[in-house]
């Protein structure tokens, strides 16, 4: 006996389809934002390689691709500006890194998955 099934009908032995959902990050998503992260400790190369994948992804607007773009220059300029009022070093480099991890913490966040156009 063969059954034809419509778009609309379910079959009995497979049970309702669950379409699969796309994940909010995907693997080279991860990458950029470790690179961003790391990068600059890897002679910058892996900063600018974090950057391309940051700007060729989809996942998030233009604004928080500035916003990860920016985030270590400036955590690095807060830096070396704490430097002038003269705290000590371990206290610079704690409030740029804190500047920095906020950012790519609002990244992970703000990273949302594209909606399907067309039907």
């Amino acid at each position: 006996m063969n059954v034809e099934m419509n778009d609309g009908q379910l079959s009995a032995t497979a049970g309702p389809t669950q379409p699969v959902a796309e994940p909010r990050l995907r693997p080279w998503d991860w990458g950029a934002l470790v690179l961003l992260a790391v990068g600059p400790f890897l002679l910058v190369i892996g900063w600018l390689i974090g950057v391309w994948l940051l700007w060729t992804s989809n996942r998030w607007s233009t604004v928080w691709k500035l916003v990860g773009t920016l985030a270590w220059p400036v955590g690095w300029a807060a830096m070396v500006a704490f430097e002038f009022v003269q705290p000590p070093l371990w206290l610079s480099m704690l409030i740029g890194g804190l500047i920095e991890l906020a950012a790519y913490i609002a990244l992970f966040i703000e990273a949302r998955v594209p909606k399907k156009t067309g039907a």
